[in-house]
Formats: structure tokens, sequence, C-alpha cells
């Protein structure tokens, strides 16, 4: 697999303890990853499946599934911790507070291996797959995906680990690419050099994808569709707009206003209009109580643990007949700021039994708005024209909330716009970060949550907004730490 020593050797370990806590009957079985290995030799049904094992691993608690979201959310202004916590988790407080080192980091350990996990995986079916017997037709769809999963993967670590473009461009320290799986990378590339290779493998898997097929439920996988919406999020990440803008144009010419959720619909079920790509969770793959749903929901045994602050909850008041504001519920302190997005299916067993969105319509029109707004396309007037496109599914009384600014005010209308939209869905600081904007979290915010005073604010590029490398990873490999750790 491929990893770096101390990765592969974790993981291994992390098998035995999972097998000695198991019955006879498991202790026989062949671990996980050995059992991938051998399912690449020469099938591509076999990579198939080992290609389904991937979307299942992204959709873990150790990644999209609580990590990455969860961090998203209580790292930034509109969400905290509750006052008093039954048996937190002392990671994700570091998180919150803001005290992260190299050797506290966190939950960035789990992310990191979950990460190089699934590259692991992607990577060997992409060494096996071009000689392995089977459909034709098969094989090129599964080369296609597996691209696709890697360019995503590689961003999320790369905007997590790595400081924005926005810093330091491409001169910035980037990840460590490995692209077979039978090479031990430790040199970490330059963000230059990372952002290309997520480029590449989206753009590869895009030119080599079958056609969408646009029914219900498709969107479970990578698609054209989604593979240009996350084009245009890199590359909004990358402050390349007129490329942002471009790939977002292209979703746009196939969803339009019509598909975007309005007052009257506004629900977060599977695959709903806006549905670009996101990740299935059924029974078998749920996390449960360790979820998104029972993280931000205490409901039926939820934990509930994370709650909206007093700021955001003032954003989702400002406009008339907002639906996002229905979201809010009663939380464990007897306040409405339980803000509930994603729901455990009627009938589940658990509490996570939900997809998760990866990417939405909104975000399109919302990436569009600015990327006009920074120079591309039309500039505010365009921008505009798609911000308020979305205004008017989100309002009763549009006429009132109409948004008419222009240069920088403008840019902070669709700021505020991406904070109410997108909320829980993997944003949160990093659209902070990403705009090399100071984090400022209001002290009448945090009462009561264990917070250092000090430690409520991070500056713009402060080490603390990103993760640093896990400790255990730079000792076992030699890999060079991120500046500032």
């Amino acid at each position: 697999m491929k990893y770096s020593k101390y990765t592969k050797s974790l993981l291994l370990m992390c098998a035995v303890f999972v097998f000695q806590a198991c019955d006879e009957d498991v202790l026989t079985q062949t671990p996980d990853h050995v059992i991938s290995e051998d399912l690449v030799t020469n099938s591509v049904e076999k990579l198939q499946s080992l290609l389904t094992g991937s979307y299942n691993e992204i959709s873990t608690g150790n990644y999209i599934g609580r990590v990455l979201y969860k961090r998203a959310a209580v790292k930034s202004p509109d969400f905290r911790f509750v006052q008093t916590i039954y048996d937190p988790r002392d990671y994700e407080q570091t998180e919150y507070r803001y005290e992260e080192s190299s050797n506290n980091n966190g939950s960035a350990e789990l992310l990191w291996l979950q990460c190089y996990k699934v590259i692991g995986n992607l990577n060997l079916i992409l060494d096996n797959i071009d000689e392995a017997e089977g459909n034709d037709d098969v094989r090129q769809q599964v080369k296609a995906e597996a691209l696709g999963l890697r360019g995503m993967v590689y961003f999320d670590l790369a905007r997590t680990f790595c400081y924005p473009w926005a810093k330091e461009q491409g001169n910035a320290q980037g990840l460590p690419l490995k692209l077979n799986s039978e090479e031990v990378v430790i040199e970490r590339s330059n963000l230059e050099a990372t952002y290309a290779q997520i480029i590449a493998d989206l753009t590869a898997s895009l030119e080599m994808l079958n056609a969408d097929s646009e029914t219900q439920g498709s969107t479970k996988y990578i698609t054209q569709l989604g593979l240009n919406a996350l084009l245009a999020r890199v590359y909004l990440y990358k402050q390349d707009f007129t490329n942002a803008l471009a790939a977002a144009q292209e979703v746009l010419a196939v969803k339009d206003e019509n598909d975007l959720m309005d007052v009257e619909n506004y629900v977060f079920n599977d695959y709903t209009s806006e549905s670009l790509f996101e990740m299935s969770v059924e029974s078998e793959n749920s996390v449960g109580s360790n979820g998104l749903g029972a993280q931000f929901d205490f409901r039926d045994g939820g934990q509930g643990d994370v709650i909206a602050t007093q700021t955001f909850v003032d954003l989702l008041q400002e406009y008339t007949g907002d639906p996002r504001a229905l979201l809010l519920t009663e939380d464990k302190e007897g306040t409405n700021a339980q803000f509930v997005k994603y729901i455990n299916r009627e009938g589940g067993a658990g509490l996570s039994i939900h997809n998760i969105p990866i990417i939405r319509l909104s975000e399109i029109y919302l990436i569009a708005a600015e990327a006009c707004a920074n120079g591309a396309g039309g500039g505010d007037t365009e921008a505009l024209t798609y911000l308020n496109t979305l205004i008017a599914k989100r309002t009763t009384d549009f006429a009132a909330h109409e948004a008419t600014e222009t240069g920088e005010a403008l840019k902070e209308r669709i700021a505020l716009e991406r904070r109410k939209e997108l909320a829980l869905e993997g944003h949160g600081v990093y659209d902070f970060i990403r705009t090399g904007q100071n984090i400022v979290r209001p002290e009448t915010d945090h009462v009561n949550t264990g917070i250092n005073v000090n430690n409520l604010n991070a500056e713009a590029f402060a080490p603390k907004t990103i993760y640093p490398i896990p400790a255990s990873e730079i000792e076992a490999s030699g890999m060079v730490q991120t500046e500032g750790y």
C-alpha cells in the first residue's frame, strides 16, 4: 500500500488490535489492508469493489463523516461546544480552543491516516486497472472515478494541512504526493505542485468519465457534473477566479435556478435537486453516534455537543422567512441554537444514517458570484446576478434583502451568504483561512465553555489555523514539519 512506513505499520497494528477484540471467527479472517492488495490482481470487477470500499472509507468518522466537517464548524465563529459536556473528546476540545501543537494535534492524525489510507486504495486501483481482465467500459469508469476521488482527497488534505494559496501562492509548503502503490514519499512538494496534481487528477477524470445519467441517486458517485463543481471549488481556493467561474458555468449550463431549493422545500433529504456529489450512508456504513447527525442533534439519543453561537443565530434571522433559520431547534442548554441539517432517516437504526453532501448547487452560485466579484467574467454586475439568484430562494421578501453592494462590501456579503448557506458542510473556518481573514470569535459567544479568552481569535495565516503534520509521522519518516510548528 502507498503510505509512509509509519502509516503502513500503524494501519497493520490497528488491524491487529481490532481482530484481538473480536470473536474466534473474525480472528481467522485476513486483515482488510491485505484483502485489498489481493483484490487488485487482475479483475476489473474486484477493482470496482475496492472503489466502492473507498467511497465508504471517505464517509467514515475520521474523514467526511465527522472530523473534517466538525473541525470546520467549531473553529469558526459560528459554532461552539455546549457549556456542560458529557464525556467530551479531548482532541476535539483542543481544536475548538485553538491549542494544537505537533504533539497535541486534535484530530490531525486521524484525518491524515484516513486520507492516505484512501489514497493508498485508489493508487492500487490505478496501478492495476489497465492490465486487469474485464469489461473495458467498466474499466474506464473505475479508473475515472478513482482519479477524481484522489484529487478530492488531496484537496481536503491541502486545505487542512497547508497554508492557503493567499499566503505565499504556490511557494508555500505542499503535501507529499504519493501517486503509486509501491513508492514511499516523504518529501513535501510545494503548493503549486500539490494543486497541479489535484487539478490534473480531476481533469483527467472528467475527460474519461461516461456521460452523466442524471437519474435519482447517481450523484452518490463521481460524475461529470460533480467534477466540474469540485474543479470550481479548487480553482476558487487557488484564487484562479477565471477558471473557477468557467467550471461553475459548466455546472450551471446543466443545473439552473429551478434546481435550487427554496423557502417551501429547504429540506436536506438524500439527493435533493441541488445534489452534485454526496456520500451515500446506509445502516451498513453509518458511524452511528460518531456521525454528523448525532454530533449536532441531541434528540433521540444524539450527542448534540455542538450548537450555534449567538452570532450565527443572528445571521440566520436577517432575512424575512429564511428557511435556514427553521433548522434551529432546542438544544441542551434550553435555547434554540441546535442547528439540525442532518437528520437520521426515518425508521433507520443508529443516529447518523443520512447522506453527507460534498458539494451542492448553492455553492456553485456562490463560487460564481465570488469569482466575478474578484474580477472574472462580468465583474460586480454578474456577481450580483448569481448572488441574488440564491438570495431570492432564501427569503419571502426579496425586495427587502436584494444585494446591491459593490467592491469589498460585495465580497463581504458573499462571504456572509456562504456562512449561512454552507454551514456544517465542511466550509466554516476554511473560508476564513483561504481568504486570509482574521478569525474573530466574540467572548460573549463562548461563556463558560472552558476556552481561554486569549485563544478566541486567530490572526490570518497563523500556524494554529491549520493542522500540523502528526509528530508520530514526522518522527517515523523524517518528513519536514509545517512552518510555525
